[in-house]
């Protein structure tokens, strides 16, 4: 059976090659203790606790033999909800395209993926009446190596309390942790002797973060920080969120949101509308539909062939949501470069840049619709333009604007541009202004920090 190690530099790596297979338990899951939502935050430190691991590289010497074949064990339909799916975090040596097939006896399905050289969550499920052998096959040209971490086949284990139509429903997006499948370890299935290529415990590390609410192990890349099973979180130790991914869309945001009060909902869009005023967006959005005779949104809807950019999906224009492409917090106002984007992605997006949410192929495609050249698209910076407007009449903006807004402004400027310290400059133009936004940021809970 193979296993985790600790390597003695307190990093977890596969064990050796001989006999990988499934594996239940690894060595991180002895260390940790299970928690449920009960024990809350006495726990902090757990759920921000960050473990090494290194994946597990697949690879063959001829274009030809790029296969992979894993089987789990039989898999009732009935007792499992009739779904069974595939999960796992995959990086490739060079951009390809991973064609995945998940059979499940008679039935199967078939999902290509687009692969970067980062780690890419891939996953799907396969819906059947189905009592049999559970299989994955994975193919992809070219001899180039993957690596793998946290491939795990099975039946879906939704919790309680969610609706797996909603799930099932939301697409490829948010595979693979909706599955709640066991992400725990490097490969949780058993390698078929008629694969291909060959699996060994050279892949590259990676970092593992524990969900506050499901309990279970899933994998961040601290460089590319909200790109795996956990959203961004500046405020946080590891810079994520204690929840999953799926824990808190679909157990916490969906129970949680209805219940806001409308002051709340009101501070958390007062960021957005103020950078909005700040960049003048409405006068832009004018000015484009005087100078071409129609809206921004109908025109970005037509250039992206009426389909959402990310996921393809068909969607009217009433549910077109233009995403700014280059980040709304990074001071980048909405132009003609906008991306059509349908609802799910465009959230999924957020406040990261096209190179940490799209692919490779992707962003090339994107460079030709919208206009951008790839090397714009690929960059993380701020709006300079913007920003010397901002550093010039600092004083204004830091008595005009909410605190959240200066500071996540400030936080933002700071993480693409460590030498520059809004807060800082603010105190030394003028102490008392600044000390009144700290004051004023105090009142409501905020501070610089947070």
């Amino acid at each position: 059976m193979g296993g985790l190690a600790d390597d003695g530099a307190g990093r977890i790596a596969a064990s050796p090659v001989t006999g990988l297979g499934r594996v239940l338990r690894s060595a991180i899951m002895r260390r940790l203790a299970q928690h449920t939502r009960d024990d809350a935050y006495a726990s902090k430190r757990d759920y921000q606790e960050l473990h090494q691991v290194r994946s597990v590289r697949a690879y063959s010497g001829t274009p030809a033999n790029n296969r992979l074949v894993l089987t789990a064990e039989p898999v009732d339909g009935i007792a499992s909800g009739n779904i069974a799916a595939f999960g796992a975090y995959i990086a490739a040596e060079t951009p390809l395209k991973l064609t995945a097939r998940l059979c499940w006896g008679d039935s199967s399905r078939a999902v290509a993926f687009d692969l970067a050289t980062d780690f890419t969550r891939v996953g799907f499920a396969l819906g059947a009446d189905e009592q049999g052998p559970l299989s994955l096959e994975l193919y992809w040209d070219g001899a180039y190596a993957l690596d793998i971490w946290g491939l795990d086949i099975g039946p879906a284990a939704i919790p309680d309390g969610i609706v797996l139509a909603d799930v099932l429903g939301a697409g490829r997006s948010i595979a693979p942790e909706t599955f709640y499948l066991d992400h725990a370890v490097a490969l949780n299935a058993d390698l078929e002797p008629s694969s291909d290529a060959t699996v060994a415990e050279e892949g590259r590390w990676l970092h593992l973060k524990k969900c506050s609410y499901c309990g279970r192990l899933l994998p961040v890349d601290m460089n590319r920080l909200g790109s795996l099973a956990f959203h961004k979180h500046n405020a946080k130790r590891t810079h994520h969120q204690n929840e999953c991914r799926s824990c808190k869309k679909w157990r916490i945001n969906d129970n949680f949101n209805p219940s806001r009060t409308v002051d709340q909902l009101h501070e958390s869009s007062v960021i957005t509308r103020e950078r909005k005023v700040f960049l003048q967006e409405s006068t832009i959005l004018q000015e484009i539909k005087k100078r071409t005779g129609e809206g921004l949104k109908s025109q970005v809807w037509e250039r992206f062939d009426r389909r959402c950019f990310n996921c393809a999906k068909s969607i009217p224009l009433s549910q077109v949501q233009l995403d700014h492409t280059r980040p709304l917090a990074y001071l980048w106002p909405i132009d003609e470069h906008a991306t059509c984007l349908c609802a799910e992605c465009n959230n999924n997006k957020k406040d990261r840049f096209p190179v940490d949410f799209f692919s490779e192929s992707q962003l090339r495609e994107l460079s030709r619709i919208c206009g951008l050249g790839y090397g714009e698209l690929v960059q993380k910076s701020v709006n300079m333009e913007q920003l010397q407007k901002i550093m010039g009449d600092i004083v204004t903006y830091a008595t005009t604007w909410e605190p959240r807004t200066f500071f996540s402004v400030a936080r933002k400027v700071q993480e693409i541009h460590p030498e520059i310290n809004l807060g800082e400059r603010l105190q030394l133009l003028n102490p008392e202004i600044h000390e009144q936004l700290r004051s004023r940021a105090a009142a409501v809970r905020l501070t610089e920090d947070e």
